[in-house]
C-alpha cells in the first residue's frame, strides 16, 4: 500500500501515516494500541466525517419551491424586511429565511443593504 508522491512517485508510508495521524486527531471509538490499526481507524473516522459533511451539503443545496418564492416576492413587493421579519411572516426559522433570501439574492431576484447590524432585503428593480 503506497501513496503517490510528487517527486519520487511513491511516498514512504510510515512518515505519511504519522502526518495523517496528526492531521486527523484521535478517533472517537478506536481503542487500539497498534499504530497501523489506530491509523486505519482514524482513516475510517475521517471517511465517516466526510460522508456527514456531504450529506449536510446535499440537504442545504435544495432550492426554494416556487410557492415559497412567490410568498417571499409578495412579502417584499413594497417594502424591505430582514430575515427575521420574513421568517416570522412565513412561519420559518430566521436561519431558513436567511438561506432563502441569500439564494434569491444570488439569483438576482433580490437586493440587500446593511442597516446597522441587520441586512434588509427588497426586490431588485429591473433595468430598462
Amino acid at each position: 500500500m503506497c501513496l503517490l508522491g510528487k517527486n519520487s512517485g511513491k511516498i514512504i508510508i510510515s512518515e505519511d501515516l504519522l502526518t495523517l495521524k496528526n492531521l486527523i486527531g484521535r478517533p472517537r471509538y478506536a481503542k487500539t494500541w497498534d499504530s497501523r490499526e489506530e491509523i486505519l481507524a482514524q482513516l475510517k473516522e475521517l471517511g465517516y466525517r466526510i460522508e456527514i459533511m456531504e450529506m449536510k451539503k446535499k440537504i442545504s443545496d435544495k432550492s426554494i419551491t416556487p410557492k415559497r418564492r412567490k410568498q417571499i416576492i409578495l412579502l417584499l413587493k413594497n417594502k424591505e424586511m430582514s430575515a427575521r421579519g420574513v421568517g416570522r411572516a412565513l412561519g420559518l426559522s430566521r436561519t431558513r429565511a436567511s438561506e432563502y433570501l441569500k439564494f434569491m439574492e444570488e439569483e438576482g431576484i433580490l437586493k440587500s443593504r446593511k442597516w446597522g447590524r441587520k441586512k434588509l432585503y427588497s426586490i431588485k428593480e429591473v433595468e430598462k
